[in-house]
């Protein structure tokens, strides 16, 4: 059987637009204020709050995706929580190895 639906017809663009708007101003804003106040940016700072930006907004696109192909009905919903324990999980991976690489910074 083959599925008609591609990957792009499971994004709401306004949604995600909005998503990746609240994914800037939160992931990115600690880091943008202590630029704008003049304090020094290190680049373990600056890599960590990329990391967020990426893992934060990624994670929400492709949790979006898995919810809308759930509703429509091209997986199932176990595997849909599947996908969703596994995409937090490599969140939650990827910032710790940040972590890892740059322990002089405090999160």
């Amino acid at each position: 059987m083959i599925l008609s639906s591609s990957f792009t017809s499971l994004l709401h663009v306004p949604t995600l637009v909005i998503a990746w708007i609240f994914t800037l101003v939160f992931a990115g804003g600690p880091l943008l204020w202590k630029f704008l106040n003049y304090r020094p940016v290190t680049r373990c700072a600056l890599v960590q709050a990329v990391l967020n930006v990426v893992a934060t907004g990624s994670w929400l696109t492709l949790g979006m995706a898995v919810i809308a192909a759930q509703e429509h009905g091209l997986i199932s919903t176990p595997t849909s929580v599947l996908a969703m324990a596994l995409l937090l999980a490599v969140a939650a991976g990827s910032s710790t190895l940040i972590a890892r690489w740059c322990p002089d910074e405090q999160s």
